[in-house]
Parts: structure tokens; sequence; C-alpha cells
């Protein structure tokens, strides 16, 4: 996890639920799952970086499913889990819109983490040009991830939406689509680095079909001049 704020409420409501789901819980699992569901076996799980250390371990060899999120339906009935946890998951899969709804399909209530889209087009590194001129290309965000994930709007009502933008490496083709650390001034903080969403009865998701240099051109304008406020 980015927002490690987040932690506390995370780990009272997974404390306080039946059953709960841990999506990819291969990589820094969440003890207090009752369940997980992922690509590798339980056998090789990273016990060691778990989110929640201190807590017991409540998953077992029977309660682990090995199975491809982006393939449904999962094998679980419908609202079977009083939460589900994903973190770090959506923005590398390619089906992010399936994963939502098979988690709102097997879950009543959930939460969801990403790297912010902010994240995604900032390089953390000091020396961006001279790295780039004698070193090759800094890494600009998280090189392998597919998506920028960008919270959405449900209108008065509310709700839980997630926009999902194809992330492509037109990025680093144009200094006027990614931010550098000599430009921002600064690291970023914990808020700016992470999306992190609580969400009861469903989570929506959409892909966003659009001109992908100019929205990433129009993205770091509006985000850089955010930043110097």
């Amino acid at each position: 996890m980015i927002l490690n704020a987040n932690l506390p409420r995370l780990i009272e409501i997974a404390r306080g639920a039946g059953r709960v789901l841990d999506v990819g819980g291969w990589y820094r699992p969440l003890r207090l799952a009752t369940h997980a569901m992922d690509l590798q076996p339980h056998a090789t799980r990273r016990l060691e970086e778990a989110l929640d250390p201190g807590e017991p371990e409540r998953v077992t060899a029977e309660t682990w499913t090995v199975h491809d999120a982006c393939l449904a339906p999962w094998p679980y009935p419908d609202k079977y889990f009083d939460f589900v946890f994903c973190s770090h998951l959506l923005e590398d899969v390619r089906d992010p819109l399936l994963v939502c709804r098979e988690m709102s399909r097997v879950a009543k209530a959930g939460y969801v983490e990403t790297p912010s889209r902010l994240r995604e087009i900032y390089c953390k590194q000091r020396g961006f040009r001279l790295r780039r001129a004698f070193g090759g290309m800094p890494e600009i965000g998280f090189h392998h991830h597919r998506w920028f994930v960008e919270p959405g709007w449900l209108g008065p009502e509310g709700g839980a939406r997630l926009l999902f933008t194809a992330k492509t490496a037109a990025l680093y083709l144009d200094p006027a689509m990614y931010l550098t650390r000599a430009e921002v001034g600064r690291k970023l903080t914990e808020a700016e680095s992470g999306l992190g969403l609580f969400w009861e009865g469903g989570i929506e998701a959409e892909e966003r079909f659009v001109d992908l240099p100019e929205d990433y051109r129009a993205f770091k304008r509006l985000a850089l001049a955010g930043l110097r406020r």
C-alpha cells in the first residue's frame, strides 16, 4: 500500500468481518483476510511482507484460490464476502473493469488502492536531464503498469467509480506529458501518490477512450498547476 493512513480503518473493518477476500494476495498480503485469490500458490505467499504483521493469519491452503482475476466468474457465490481488499492490482491487469464487476458481485463492501495518476507521470529521481542524457531514460511512474486510474463522480447520490485510461509508451516521448522532480520542486506526498477508495454495495468502472497524447498533456498541465498552488 501507498496510503498507510488508511491501514487503521482497513484493519478495523477486516477484524469485524466474517469473510474477507484478498484479491492478488500473494505480495504484501492481508493476514486478516479469510480467503485469497492469486495466480501464485499459497505456499509461496510473501507473508514476511504482510500489511498487518501483528494480526493472526486467517487464510489457509483450503481458502486460497489460484485463479486469474481477469477470468469471470470468480469461483465464489454472489455477495459471499463481507469485504474485499484489492491493493495495487487494478493498474496492472488486462481487464480492470471485469475485476471491479466481480468484486461488486462477490462482496458487499471493499477497499481498492492504486497509484494515483499523478504518481504515474512523476519521476522521483533527481537530475532527470543528466540521467536522460548520459544514463538512459529514468523511470516515470511505474513502467510495468497498464492503466492510469482516477476517481469518477456519480452525481449527487454519490457512489464509487473508477476511471481507467491506457498508459502507453507515448508518455516517455514528450516532456509535456510527464513531471520531473525539478518541475515540482519536491517529492509527492503520500496522499498525492495514491488513490484509495472504500466502497459499499458495488464499485463501477469505466475505460476512457480519448486522444491519448492530448489527454496526457492536458493532465500534466492541470496537475502541475495544482501542485504549484
